[in-house]
Formats: C-alpha cells, structure tokens, sequence
C-alpha cells in the first residue's frame, strides 16, 4: 500500500521569513558598506610635492 503524508505548507513560512529578513539586512549592509565613502588619509599618492 502507499502511504500519502499531509504537508501543511505553512509550517515553514516562519523559517522563510526570518531567512528573508536576514537577506535583506545584509544585502543594506553590503550597499552601505559597498557605498561608503574612503576615509581621507595621508598617503604619498595623495600628496602634493613641495616646491
């Protein structure tokens, strides 16, 4: 005989949920990291020689 098991759907929307939220979260992080501008420091590329 074949056995047919019940699969509520919803059972796993709260995984997927806070799955889609983490993604999310990080995909911000990414831009604003990715966004940022570069700290001004003094490096020799930078520098203008003295004359």
């Amino acid at each position: 005989m074949e056995y047919y098991s019940y699969v509520n759907i919803f059972e796993t929307k709260g995984l997927a949920y806070i799955l889609l939220i983490c993604f999310l979260v990080l995909g911000i992080l990414l831009i604003k990291y990715l966004s940022a501008p570069e700290k001004k420091d003094s490096s020799a590329a930078e520098r203008k020689p003295r004359t």
